[in-house]
């Protein structure tokens, strides 16, 4: 409401005054009083209005479902005629309960919310999610808009904080794969002793010069009252290196498909969980991006609790593509890589360079095996090399279509 409007009070104040008009002088105040309204509304509409979303869970694997709880109040004196939301929703999280309408932005939809609140008044929506793409989906900004109860102002005010939901790839039992589930990567064996695992004891003996005394058995050492130290076995759980190629294509120009891309990342993380949960030391090497950061995915070997879970995000945050070959990655880091390491190559794609890179890594003694994807089929296998085929796209739609049954 301009100053237009206040000049045409102001030019009725003074016809009826002019003309002694009562009933146009008590019109001109009505319309004063109107407008004095709307403007104190317009101005103070929005002041104290809050919006928030609440999860059931922001962490959620492929096919899960959660609520979402959105919560609008206004802790003011002042009551809101109309208020109305729209909150940016990523478009690969199905909303179950509800719609989501068109937004200008490509992979993005808005929740629109119309909403009457009396002063001092929470009003709570319940909403379902469903979890049917990994990544890490961003919810919000906010928009609010709200005014006068006549419709003459519009105030606007937009919320900028967002909200994060990790959807973890899917893992699946490697049989559903067509992979072994038991030694699928082999029991390589080296010319030297694996470590000793010293959470594996499994008894005592005579203490000797040159043992450590960090490892002396004392409760044994009082039984015999000679002293003993602790004897462990060697460790079980080898360490496991898992290489996953994002590359669906040779060039980069031919795009990616993200059905097989999927099907790679959903192979790479069921492999990880099945080491994990076998008791090996599990890393993950990815020729990617950690989302936003620009981080190469490098996860060194553990077994430690959460370090599966550090593992199932990184794959989460992964960006689609990266600039390098999963050949250069595997000779960054060969040197580095634990004496012994079993290394799990995860590929659509097959090189001349990537073979190369594979017997390299076999000359230095570690076990290895490639399991390919998509149209890249059967390698030529290497002496020692175990090899296996995933399969292509209706492999990943069987497995989608399972998980959201």
């Amino acid at each position: 409401m301009g100053k237009n409007w206040w000049l045409f009070i102001g030019l009725i104040v003074l016809v009826s005054a002019a003309l002694g008009q009562e009933l146009l002088l008590l019109m001109a105040l009505l319309l004063a009083l109107i407008g004095g309204a709307a403007r104190l509304w317009a101005r103070y509409c929005l002041a104290g209005v809050s919006y928030e979303r609440r999860f059931g869970a922001t962490r959620l694997f492929y096919g899960d479902e959660t609520e979402l709880a959105v919560q609008v109040v206004n802790a003011k004196p002042l009551p809101l005629a109309w208020l109305i939301t729209v909150d940016d929703f990523p478009a690969d999280v199905e909303l179950l309960a509800g719609r989501l309408v068109t937004s200008h932005q490509s992979r993005r939809r808005l929740l629109v919310n119309t909403l009457s609140l009396r002063w001092y008044e929470r009003v709570t929506r319940h909403y379902r999610l469903r979890a049917t793409r990994r990544g890490a989906w961003d919810f919000g900004p906010v928009q609010l808009s709200s005014g006068d109860i006549f419709g003459f102002s519009i105030r606007r005010e937009n919320i900028a904080e967002t909200q994060t939901v990790i959807v973890y790839p899917k893992t699946v039992p490697l049989t559903a794969l067509g992979l072994p589930d038991r030694h699928p990567f082999g029991d390589f064996k080296t010319s030297r002793r694996l470590i000793e695992d010293p959470l594996r004891m499994v008894g005592a003996r005579p203490y000797l010069p040159g043992d450590s005394f960090r490892y002396i058995h004392w409760k044994a050492t009082a039984h015999r009252r000679d002293l003993q130290t602790k004897v462990f076995e060697p460790s079980a759980g080898r360490p496991l290196a898992i290489f996953l190629n994002t590359r669906t294509s040779e060039s980069a120009s031919d795009g990616i498909d993200r059905d097989i891309l999927e099907l790679a990342v959903c192979t790479g993380a069921s492999i990880a969980r099945h080491a994990w949960e076998e008791a090996y030391s599990v890393g993950l090497y990815v020729n990617s991006f950690i989302r936003s950061s620009r981080e190469r995915i490098r996860i060194r070997p553990g077994n430690y609790p959460g370090h599966l879970v550090h593992i199932l995000e990184a794959l989460a945050r992964m960006e689609e593509d990266g600039p390098w070959t999963l050949a250069t990655i595997l000779q960054l880091e060969a040197a580095a890589l634990p004496y012994g390491t079993t290394v799990v190559v995860v590929t659509p794609l097959v090189s001349d360079r990537l073979l190369k890179a594979l017997m390299e890594l076999q000359r230095r003694e570690h076990g290895v095996s490639l399991v390919t994807l998509g149209e890249a089929g059967l390698a030529a296998s290497l002496p020692g090399m175990r090899t296996y085929h995933v399969g292509g796209r209706e492999v990943w739609h069987e497995l989608e279509t399972l998980a959201l049954a």
